[in-house]
């Protein structure tokens, strides 16, 4: 009896761990830039080798050092690089980053705008190039593309500015996932749907004129620049799949859009069943802090800690806008951690720690946290979020604004200018924050919507993975407005032959009346004519 029951014990627990478990380990191809970017893949990656999934990723040697830096963790080394030499140097798209932080954090006579304007340019051309080499490059590796085929993956997942890898996927024949934020994905995104969709805009909820003037404006120059990024692959598309198809019609097959996004920071916009939302899901389990901090922490009292953070480019602050922050700062009656890299600042106050990299997530966490001072980065903003901070708002540059402007409407703190801040301001925004309480129930409720959930976003995202691998693709979830043109989705053919039907039958009844009225007055005229 008691060996029955044994046999029946571990029966069960075969089935439990089978149910718990995928129900078969896949191969997953990931491709992406470098920076924050790649970081947000990392994330993804670290969710699908907890489910037992392998994850592979071919890295140019320009990226290879930075990318494989991100590796720092048991799980994150699971990750296979595949590196590939390519005739490059440098990270020409964490320089774009860098110069759009310098611009912003840095201090203002440091360029003009005129400058800044033509390094952007200049930048951005650089870009486009490495980018066309970088793929050119890797699709002319027959070695490479070979034993990337062995591998029998059985899907690849892209961040929208890998452009490379919406061809790799389809030379493979294997389904298709693009993950990122809307404000980078818009391209693919309105193709696959004819809907616009949100972009990095100043204003998401007002729509006054000169805010719609300026929304449209912004959608019209992201139009134009993924315009002009994909053509600069399109060429080498044919002769990476033998056939010609472009690369905006490449990212409108994608069975799946990973949204890193959702209807809480983001105003409602509609999204079609392969489009899902996946806000926060790199937020991580809470660890405890190292001794040093957990007494930093304690040590504050009931007044609480200020946690100041701008990612991972305060490294190129300039020295008037430290100063000024420094200054801001050593005033006010709560203790504060600061991300900062480089001199420190001659007005750093006793109440201030400085430290070049500090555990974001934790912090946030930690019950003596009052406020949060950020850039507005989306992977911040989720943070603070979950576990209902306010927040002290710095945005700097690209989405950032957007984010601010959604926080703003939501009532969990306040906005500064980046540009024209004083440390006057950032006292009084500091206390203004710290000592109003409906910016911190505000941020409780935004934390309570995030966590009323019915399944976490990391278990959602890597749930849709493998519902798309299970069935090898999801055909039946794409809308069929990604085949039809801006004049076919909005009927402008059909309403334009209506209108022509409408002219032509107006003009035959015009021609009808005026053919009518001369022959009666024709006869009119006759009969006067004979009665004279």
């Amino acid at each position: 009896m008691a060996a029955v029951r044994s046999v029946l014990l571990l029966l069960l627990l075969f089935l439990c761990s089978s149910l718990a478990g995928p129900a078969q380990a896949a191969k997953v191809l990931m491709m992406g830039p470098s920076g924050s970017h790649w970081l947000n893949l990392v994330y993804l990656a670290e969710g699908l080798i907890r489910r037992g999934h392998e994850v592979v990723s071919p890295v140019p040697s320009n990226l290879y050092e930075s990318q494989l830096k991100a590796l720092n963790s048991p799980t994150r080394q699971k990750i296979r690089l595949e590196k590939y030499q390519v005739p490059l140097e440098g990270d020409v798209f964490d320089r774009i980053m860098q110069l759009q932080v310098r611009f912003a954090l840095g201090d203002a006579e440091e360029f003009s705008a005129f400058g800044f304007a033509k390094m952007i340019y200049d930048s951005f051309g650089d870009a486009m190039n490495f980018g066309r080499v970088e793929c050119d490059v890797l699709l002319q590796n027959r070695e490479l593309m070979s034993r990337l085929k062995g591998m029998n993956f059985d899907i690849v997942i892209v961040d929208p500015v890998a452009f490379c890898g919406y061809i790799v996927a389809r030379a493979l024949k294997v389904p298709l996932a693009i993950m990122g934020a809307p404000a980078i994905a818009t391209a693919a995104l309105s193709r696959a749907t004819q809907v616009p969709v949100p972009i990095a805009t100043y204003y998401c909820h007002r729509t006054g004129f000169l805010q719609s003037l300026k929304n449209l404006a912004n959608h019209v120059m992201m139009d134009i620049i993924t315009s002009l990024m994909f053509r600069n692959i399109d060429s080498l598309v044919s002769r990476g799949l033998g056939y010609q198809v472009t690369l905006e019609e490449l990212s409108a097959e994608a069975d799946l859009f990973l949204m890193r996004e959702d209807s809480i920071v983001y105003p409602p916009h509609p999204l079609m069943p392969n489009m899902v939302q996946i806000g926060g899901y790199h937020v991580q389990a809470v660890n405890p802090l190292s001794e040093d901090l957990e007494d930093f922490m304690e040590a504050s009292g009931d007044a609480g800690v200020v946690v100041l953070s701008f990612g991972s480019y305060a490294k190129v602050m300039g020295r008037r806008k430290a100063e000024m922050l420094a200054a801001g700062l050593a005033r006010v009656p709560f203790k504060v951690i600061w991300t900062f890299q480089g001199q420190r600042p001659k007005n750093t106050g006793e109440n201030t720690l400085l430290m070049k990299w500090i555990p974001q997530n934790d912090l946030l966490a930690h019950p003596k946290t009052r406020l949060f001072i950020t850039h507005c980065g989306i992977n911040a903003v989720y943070e603070a979020m979950f576990h209902g901070v306010p927040m002290v708002r710095v945005p700097a540059f690209a989405e950032q604004h957007g984010n601010s402007d959604n926080l703003e409407t939501l009532g969990t703190g306040v906005t500064l200018d980046i540009f024209t801040m004083t440390s006057d301001d950032l006292h009084e925004a500091i206390m203004e924050v710290a000592n109003n309480k409906t910016y911190k129930s505000a941020a409780v409720r935004l934390a309570q919507l995030q966590r009323d959930q019915p399944q976490s976003p990391m278990d959602r995202a890597v749930w849709w993975i493998e519902h798309v691998i299970r069935h090898g693709g999801l055909p039946h979830l794409k809308s069929a407005a990604r085949h039809l043109s801006l004049m076919q989705y909005h009927l402008l053919d059909v309403a334009a032959l209506l209108c022509g039907v409408v002219v032509a039958v107006g003009l035959v009844l015009w021609l009808c009346c005026r053919c009518c009225c001369r022959v009666l007055c024709g006869k009119k005229t006759a009969a006067k004519q004979k009665q004279q």
